[in-house]
């Protein structure tokens, strides 16, 4: 752990490639912030890792496109839903099942919303916007239907790298595995930054397609598992299961929290790595690169790089190292540090020694400065084990260091993010939070596990957590790990609307100033983290981030007023 004064940062606030193409990140003018993003909701037949797949998209591309704003400006969303009706009149005759077991069953998969993830914005999952109704339900934007959403970033709004994507509850998993997302930039102070300002921008996207071949279309691969369909890992079949989760009929695919028959890991749209499923040793997929597709980025000897990353997936965790380089550390998931934050290159580093951890849901924003060795090095994510499944090392990109030689200049500083400064240093209320996963379930028989929160499922009208507009808390977030039959594997919690500040993971201490909005929380392992509601009421939500365990209920609501 880096030394650092906590109380020096606390008294702060005011004063301190070849073969890729980035079509869709760079090279183009900003949008004025104020135009609106259609997004055209559709399925859309493509060719990937030589698969013919049908995916729900936005606009019929991988990634959506990239959405350029600015603090103080109006961020405009035009959601146009074309996707065809989805039957799901099983799920809605469900017997035996209260509505609460009965809302943690995938359901409704062509209903869709928006959320506009890490921006500190007015909430935006229940209808209407911005509502303090506990009983508000969520926003549904049905089959055939559109919506509009508009969003005012305050003038102090933290600038750096966001994403979106779909957030109805029962259809959040199909959509995001189909690759319904997309990036969000924010821009201002730290682009002035001259020695950043001179860099090459490059965005990365990480997403995962989970695919089924379908039966009666041989040669077609698809997510869009039939009502109450649920694949089983160990099995290696899927079936469609009645309300005791006793299976009714076989299915060509399900609804899964483990692994898929077939998984497209994406850069940038690109297949970089694929799995398949292994019948062996179910939880150990077998992996096989696809480095004929991996973006390379050509770099200069001596030339700074930025990168933006995304963790996209829609449930792998990402160890990331970056081949020879030492890695200047930016910005976690859009809020900047006071100065970059140096990470060494450590070629013999394992999981836990990575330069920089990536949640599902998290983005890092970094520095490279291209090695004096001319050579191919890899942007790569490290073997870990701290999940269901086992996710094999795994190159996403490469940087080529090639051409004449340069020495660019490094920041040394960064201008704080006005809106998160000075830090928290007085706490109100503390909280614990749990994630609770136990098999075997005794509530949500069809999914065959119960997820919950603090031992309850999600309830779509209740507000277990009440705060009041200005509050400042500090909560300890962890896992069953106590319990015999809970997992082993960690979570990623991720806050809606306000952003934290790390202090600790187990016994760790963070260096100040580490704010982010989703954080990985380790098996066993408690996470605590500080929170000032500092500007928006309404009715929200704080989940897990592997988003086939939040459809199934690791979510909970919150409410905010004044």
């Amino acid at each position: 752990m880096n030394p650092f004064s906590r109380r020096s940062l606390l008294k702060a606030g005011t004063g301190l490639v070849a073969g890729v193409s980035l079509t869709n990140f760079t090279g183009c003018p900003d949008p004025e912030p104020s135009e609106p993003t259609n997004l055209t909701v559709q399925f859309a037949n493509l060719t990937l890792a030589g698969y013919n797949v049908r995916l729900r998209t936005y606009g019929g591309a991988i990634p959506g496109p990239t959405v350029r704003t600015k603090p103080g400006a109006k961020l405009s969303f035009h959601i146009d839903n074309q996707l065809p009706p989805y039957d799901s009149t099983a799920w809605a005759s469900l017997t035996g099942l209260s509505d609460t077991v009965k809302m943690n069953i995938p359901h409704h998969l062509n209903t869709t919303n928006l959320h506009v993830h890490g921006l500190e914005v007015v909430p935006h999952l229940f209808e209407p916007v911005g509502t303090e109704d506990p009983s508000a339900r969520m926003i549904a934007i049905e089959p055939g239907s559109q919506k509009d959403y508009t969003f005012e970033l305050p003038d102090d709004h933290p600038t750096g790298l966001y994403w979106y994507h779909p957030h109805h509850h029962g259809s959040t998993a199909v959509q995001v595995g189909n690759g319904m997302a997309g990036l969000i930039i924010v821009k201002g102070a730290i682009d002035e930054v001259p020695e950043i300002a001179a860099a090459k921008d490059c965005p990365i996207a990480v997403q995962d397609v989970g695919l089924f071949e379908s039966q009666s279309q041989p040669g077609v691969w698809s997510y869009d598992p039939p009502q109450n369909a649920i694949w089983d890992t160990f099995a290696g079949t899927a079936s469609v299961k009645n309300g005791q989760g006793a299976t009714i009929a076989p299915a060509d695919s399900g609804f899964t929290t483990g692994d898929f028959p077939l998984r497209l890991f994406l850069v940038n749209g690109a297949p970089v790595f694929q799995e398949t499923h292994n019948a062996a040793s179910p939880t150990q997929p077998l992996g096989k690169e696809l480095l004929d597709t991996v973006p390379i980025y050509k770099v200069r000897p001596g030339e700074v790089v930025r990168f933006r990353m995304l963790n996209g997936c829609s449930d792998n965790m990402i160890p990331l190292e970056v081949q020879g380089h030492t890695m200047y550390l930016l910005a976690m998931d859009g809020v900047n540090y006071p100065a970059p934050r140096e990470r060494p290159y450590n070629p013999d580093a394992v999981d836990g020694q990575e330069q920089v951890l990536l949640a599902p849901g998290g983005r890092a924003e970094f520095l490279i400065k291209g090695s004096t060795t001319p050579g191919v090095y890899s942007i790569m994510q490290l073997a870990q084990k701290q999940q269901f499944l086992e996710s094999q090392a795994k190159v996403l990109a490469q940087i080529k260091i090639t051409g004449d030689p340069m020495d660019m200049p490094l920041p040394k500083s960064l201008p704080l993010p006005k809106r998160h400064y000075p830090l928290i240093s007085e706490i109100g209320t503390r909280r614990d939070i749990s994630f609770d996963m136990m098999f075997p379930p005794t509530q949500n028989l069809v999914v065959g596990l119960d997820f919950a929160v603090n031992g309850s499922l999600y309830e779509e009208t209740a507000t277990p957590v009440q705060v009041k507009l200005g509050a400042v808390e500090e909560w300890t977030i962890h896992d069953n790990g106590h319990h015999t039959n809970s997992s082993n594997e960690g979570h990623p919690f991720h806050l809606h609307t306000n952003s934290f500040e790390v202090i600790s993971v187990g016994d760790q201490l963070m260096e100040p100033g580490t704010i982010q909005d989703t954080v990985w929380v380790p098996h066993n392992t408690p996470v605590v983290i500080r929170i000032k509601f500092k500007e928006w009421t309404g009715k929200d939500v704080f989940h897990c981030h592997i988003i086939p365990h939040e459809d199934a209920g690791m979510m909970q609501n919150l409410l905010v007023t004044k």
